[in-house]
C-alpha cells in the first residue's frame, strides 16, 4: 500500500536532482511512491531519472512536452495513488523523517493538511549553510484549525510544498493548479484553494524541508513577469466566486485583495524596470477591480502595506524614480558583498547589530563572518553569537575579507577606526553606512 505520494516536477534541474530525489529514497515511511514528472528537460535531467528509476522501483518517471509548472503539477496529483500527497521541488530536499512525522499527524488528527516550518539554505564548498523559517507569526501551531474560523491560516507561509495533503481531500474539491506557461507562482492559487475548503488544517513548529536560495535559474529571480500575479490572482477570483455559497466569500475577497496588491507591490522591486509604469498600472487596475468587489476593509489593512498602496495609486512617477534608486543602491549593495567570502565587523556596537540584520536580509549565511575591536577590554564577549576579538588578531584575512567600518561615518571614533585600517594597509573597506538601504517607499517626502 502506498501512503504517500512524493511528486517532484522537473524541468532542466540536473545540477540538484539527484539530491533530491535521494532524499526521498532515504525516507524513513517507505511505503511511498516517488513520481517525478520530467516537463520536456533538454539537459541531463531525464538521464539521472532513468539511473535512479534503474536503483529504486519506487521511483517513477513520467515524461512529457513541456507544458509549465501547473500542469506538470496536475498531471503529478493525477498519476498519485498514495494516500497522502507531498510535493518536492527538483532543487530542493528533504530530512529523511518528513514523510513519517506528517503521515502520522494526518493519520492521528485526520487532517486535510499538514504544514510544517522549515529551512532556508545555500551551499558553500558542498556544504549546506542554512536557516531556519516559521510559516506563522501567529500562536496557531499544534491545532487542528479550520481557516474558515481562523483566517489567520490564510496568512501562514503560502509555499504548498512544506506540507502534507490528504488526497481525498485535494480531488473531492477539485483543487488544480493554474495551468500557465512556465512557472509563475501558481503555487498561491493552490495554496488559496487549500484554505479555502480545508476543515482541519495542523501547523508543526519542526523543519523537515530544505528550500534553495542559490539556484540562479529559479522563477523567483524571473524579472520580466510582469502580469504574474494579477492572473494567478484572476484564477483564485473565479475559485471563490464558484463557492460564493459558503458564507465566507466577503473575508476571502478580502484576504484575495490582499494578497494580490501585496505581491504586486512587492514585485515592483523584483521585475526589470523597463516594466515599472505597466505594473503601477496594474497594481491601480487590480485596486479599483478590488474597491467594486467591496473587498476593502481600511481598518483591517496594515499601516506600511496601506501607505505603499496610496503610493503607487497617487505619485506613480515619484514612486517610478524612488524606486529606481533604491534598485540602484541595492545592486551596488549586492555586488559589493558578492565580491567576498569573509566579513570582517570592525566594531561591536549598534552599528554592527546593524550591519549582521543587513547580511541577514541578503540571505549571506554561506559567508564567514568576523567581529573585531580596537580595545578588546571593553567590549563584549559576543555580538549577535559571533565572538568579538581584536581587530588586529583578523588582519591574517584581509587579503580575502571586506572590513565593514561599524560606526557612524563622521563621528571621531569612525575616523579613528578609518585611520587605523589605512595604517595598517587595508584596502578592501566600507562604510556600515553604505550597506543601509532605505526601503522604496520610504524615499518618498
Amino acid at each position: 500500500m502506498v501512503k504517500v505520494s512524493v511528486i517532484i516536477p522537473v524541468y532542466n534541474v540536473e545540477k540538484y536532482l539527484r539530491q533530491c530525489v535521494d532524499s526521498a529514497r532515504k525516507q524513513t515511511l517507505e511505503e511511498i511512491e516517488i513520481l517525478c514528472i520530467n516537463d520536456g528537460s533538454m539537459d541531463g535531467s531525464r538521464e539521472i531519472l532513468r539511473q535512479l528509476a534503474e536503483a529504486d522501483s519506487r521511483v517513477r518517471v513520467v515524461d512529457k512536452v513541456n507544458t509549465g509548472y501547473g500542469h506538470t503539477m496536475n498531471t503529478g496529483i493525477d498519476l498519485a495513488s498514495g494516500k497522502y500527497l507531498v510535493f518536492l521541488e527538483s532543487d530542493d530536499f528533504i530530512l529523511p523523517q518528513m514523510c513519517q512525522v506528517f503521515y502520522e499527524l494526518c493519520e492521528k488528527y485526520e487532517l486535510d493538511m499538514v504544514k510544517a516550518d522549515f529551512y532556508e539554505f545555500k551551499t558553500k564548498e558542498a556544504q549546506v549553510c542554512s536557516r531556519y523559517q516559521k510559516v506563522s507569526d501567529y500562536e496557531n501551531y499544534h491545532q487542528v484549525l479550520s481557516p474558515k474560523e481562523h483566517t489567520e491560516l490564510f496568512y501562514a507561509s503560502m509555499y504548498t510544498w512544506t506540507c502534507m495533503y490528504r488526497r481525498e481531500f485535494i480531488k473531492k474539491f477539485g483543487i488544480r493548479h493554474h495551468e500557465t506557461p512556465g512557472a509563475s507562482f501558481q503555487d498561491n492559487g493552490f495554496w488559496f484553494q487549500t484554505m479555502m475548503h480545508g476543515t482541519r488544517v495542523y501547523l508543526l513548529d519542526q523543519a523537515y524541508y530544505m528550500y534553495r536560495q542559490d539556484n540562479p535559474e529559479s522563477s523567483i529571480h524571473s524579472r520580466g513577469k510582469v502580469h504574474a500575479f494579477s492572473d494567478e490572482y484572476a484564477f483564485i477570483r473565479e475559485k471563490i466566486e464558484a463557492c460564493q455559497g459558503e458564507g465566507n466569500a466577503r473575508a476571502l475577497w478580502e484576504i484575495c485583495a490582499f494578497f494580490n496588491l501585496h505581491h504586486n507591490i512587492n514585485s515592483l522591486t523584483r521585475v526589470d524596470r523597463v516594466y515599472t509604469k505597466e505594473l503601477l498600472g496594474l497594481i491601480a487596475e487590480d485596486t479599483a477591480l478590488y474597491g467594486w468587489l467591496g473587498a476593502w476593509k481600511i481598518e483591517h489593512l496594515e499601516k506600511d502595506f496601506f501607505r505603499r498602496l496610496l503610493l503607487c495609486l497617487f505619485q506613480p512617477e515619484d514612486v517610478k524614480q524612488s524606486l529606481w534608486r533604491y534598485m540602484d543602491k541595492e545592486a551596488g549593495r549586492r555586488q559589493l558583498l558578492e565580491s567576498y567570502s569573509t566579513y570582517i565587523l570592525y566594531g561591536a556596537g549598534m552599528y554592527a547589530c546593524k550591519v549582521l540584520e543587513v547580511l541577514e536580509q541578503c540571505k549571506l549565511w554561506n559567508k564567514d563572518i568576523l567581529c573585531g575591536v580596537t580595545d578588546i577590554e571593553g567590549a563584549p564577549e559576543e555580538i549577535e553569537g559571533f565572538k568579538v576579538r581584536d581587530i588586529e588578531e583578523l588582519l591574517t584575512y584581509k587579503k580575502e575579507a571586506l572590513i565593514i567600518v561599524c560606526a557612524k561615518r563622521g563621528t571621531e571614533a569612525f575616523d579613528q577606526m578609518w585611520d587605523n585600517l589605512c595604517e595598517w594597509g587595508i584596502s578592501h573597506m566600507t562604510a556600515a553606512d553604505e550597506l543601509f538601504v532605505t526601503e522604496w517607499w520610504l524615499l518618498q517626502g
